[in-house]
């Protein structure tokens, strides 16, 4: 499913936030092609995780909403960077393995990322 971002529903019908996260999907699409990138908002906070490497962890980048579309770009890719290198996983295309760690999880957490 290369190319494609999968947005969750949590919008409350505000049409800024739907392309503000459609354009961090792209943008880490064309980072980091072939991941598994999931981009969602709870309140003024974007979420942004990688399926592949956890379910339950992520980074949030808060007031997300305030940010300019330039600036809103680049932390992704930053931050989707470093999510990649918390997990082991090599930044730059999907080699479809999944995460064998994620450096920072929670160990005493019942919830398993991988």
């Amino acid at each position: 499913m290369e190319g494609e971002v999968f947005l969750a529903e949590n919008l409350d019908g505000e049409l800024g936030l739907l392309d503000r996260a459609k354009l961090v999907g792209e943008a880490l699409n064309e980072a980091y092609p072939g991941h598994l990138w999931c981009i969602y908002f709870h309140g003024r906070s974007m979420v942004v995780k990688n399926m592949a490497i956890s379910p339950y962890y992520g980074m949030v980048m808060d007031d997300a909403d305030l940010y300019s579309y330039s600036e809103l770009k680049r932390a992704a890719i930053l931050s989707g960077g470093e999510l990649l290198e918390r997990a082991g996983m090599r930044r730059g295309r999907w080699n479809g393995e999944e995460a064998s760690h994620l450096e920072g999880e929670d160990k005493r957490s019942n919830r398993r990322g991988h």
